[in-house]
């Protein structure tokens, strides 16, 4: 017969066999039956209970014997392959012959498949006896104050309790200094990805010890309740008090107050400040604010809207390595500008103000002269305002009509009576320039119609005045002023 092998382990501990230890029992067990086995599919680190079915190893191992490949599956122990009674059953029902190494199970007859039936019901039942058992463990535990298990906190080491019921968390040294890096720097304003590189490059090791320093890890460290002392409980259980997601809360006592049994790793005051700045709220509200002073940072650039690529479109405000410059949208097609800001805008102003450094300013002034007749509306609906708490409630309707009507006479005289005029200064452009903010200048430049058109570089890295060309369509009403 040919059987392909199936290994699982939901967690390595000193109890389990191990990976290793079932590819070696499958494999002398097919010697021994004189079974030719085409593999051995993996799972490790898979709860049976939790991914049931949907297993990546397991679905190999069905595929070979749905295939042909081989005639049934050998496992180490049934429950390797599935820990649920409809899970089994879907199993035999697909077909699935299952074949034990250390159990006297074969679904190849009539007889093991009843059997495997029947310890499929009570190992149902002691997989759900366990969960239960354990549930009720961890609120022993959580009742005398001690640790529940689970992945240790970082910061902290669990020792046996001196009462001998559970264990404690003593302050780890080494990584309450790595807390209070990280808290201190995240309160002096410190990013996130920034605090998880320098961790890395300074060798710190991780909560788990392997691998490196995220900015998610960083942000739970930030966020965990633990470094305050608290004893710590899943902030949300379904209907049958289980966990639901990683949200933490605090123990709360009879009174109501947080049960604290251990030392905490740092001050209060500045686990809270860092706690309240690092919430999903926070943080999405500190990169809404970024976002709007990024675009305001764009908008502070003197040619925004103003500059152009050889192929028509508009330059873009682009941060690149720490600086800023203006670019095509095409750039990815590679034949489009990008150029630096700073020299495009500092080319701009010497142009400008090469040719109108001594032109009187003009400044488009919009004036409203208020006529006896508007005066008189005015007059009408302040009396008509004030009639409002005295007019009984029937006859208010007819009131805010009369008010409405008032309204839209003034706004139709007041719009029949503005005037647009243009102004010149005796302050030339030269003088006015430098007390100008650079949205004051840009707003000039842009009701002057002024268009840069930003060349190419001839070569690559290399700056050239001449690639900036200024158009001042306004230029000759402009150079009027001067006679």
């Amino acid at each position: 017969m040919r059987v392909v092998g199936y290994a699982r382990l939901s967690r390595a501990s000193e109890d389990s066999t191990s990976i290793e230890k079932q590819h070696e029992i499958l494999t002398k067990t097919a010697e021994a039956r004189g079974w030719t086995l085409v593999g051995i599919e993996t799972d490790g680190d898979v709860s049976a209970t939790k991914s049931r079915l949907d297993r990546p190893g397991l679905t190999a191992a069905r595929d070979a014997v749905a295939s042909g490949l081989a005639d049934a599956l050998l496992c180490w122990r049934l429950d390797r392959v599935a820990r649920s009674v409809v899970d089994m059953g879907t199993l035999l029902d697909e077909g699935l012959q299952i074949v034990s190494a250390t159990e006297p199970l074969d679904t190849t007859t009539p007889m093991g498949r009843a059997m495997v039936e029947v310890l499929q019901v009570f190992a149902a039942l002691e997989s759900r006896t366990t969960g239960e058992r354990a549930r009720a463990t961890k609120a022993f535990l959580k009742s005398r104050r001690r640790w529940g298990g689970g992945p240790r906190p970082y910061g902290y080491t669990p020792v046996p309790a001196e009462d001998g019921v559970g264990k404690v968390l003593v302050v780890n040294e080494a990584e309450r200094a790595v807390v209070r890096r990280i808290f201190e720097a995240l309160d002096s304003g410190a990013s996130v990805n920034g605090l998880a590189r320098a961790l890395n490059a300074d060798g710190v090791s991780t909560p788990t010890s392997r691998g490196t320093w995220l900015p998610a890890s960083v942000l739970n460290l930030a966020r965990a309740l633990h470094v305050s002392g608290y004893l710590t409980e899943a902030a949300r259980l379904d209907e049958r008090g289980r966990p639901v997601g990683r949200e933490r809360r605090p123990v709360l006592d009879e009174d109501g107050e947080p049960v604290r049994p251990w030392e905490p790793l740092l001050a209060d005051d500045l686990a809270e400040r860092v706690r309240a700045r690092v919430t999903r709220e926070a943080l999405d509200e500190a990169r809404s604010a970024a976002t709007k002073a990024g675009r305001e940072g764009a908008n502070r650039r003197l040619l925004s809207g103003l500059a152009y690529c050889p192929c028509g479109e508009r330059l873009l405000v682009r941060s690149r390595r720490g600086g800023t410059f203006y670019g095509c949208r095409g750039l990815a097609e590679g034949s489009h500008v990008l150029a630096d800001a700073e020299k495009v805008d500092e080319v701009a102003e010497r142009l400008f103000l090469g040719s109108f450094s001594g032109t009187a300013v003009v400044e488009t002034v919009a004036t409203v002269s208020v006529s006896d007749e508007v005066a008189e509306i005015d007059r009408h609906l302040a009396a008509a305002t004030g009639e409002i708490t005295r007019t009984s409630t029937a006859d208010l309707p007819v009131l805010f009509a009369r008010i409405a009507d008032l309204t839209a006479e003034k706004e139709r005289l007041e719009a029949s009576s503005a005037k647009v005029t243009t102004r010149t200064t005796t302050t030339p452009y030269g003088e006015a320039w430098d007390g100008w903010t650079v949205a004051e200048r840009r707003e000039h430049l842009s009701a002057l119609g002024v268009r840069v058109d930003v060349r190419p570089a001839r070569q690559r890295g290399a700056w050239d005045d001449s690639r900036v060309v200024l158009d001042v369509p306004g230029a000759d009403y402009l150079a009027g002023q001067l006679d």
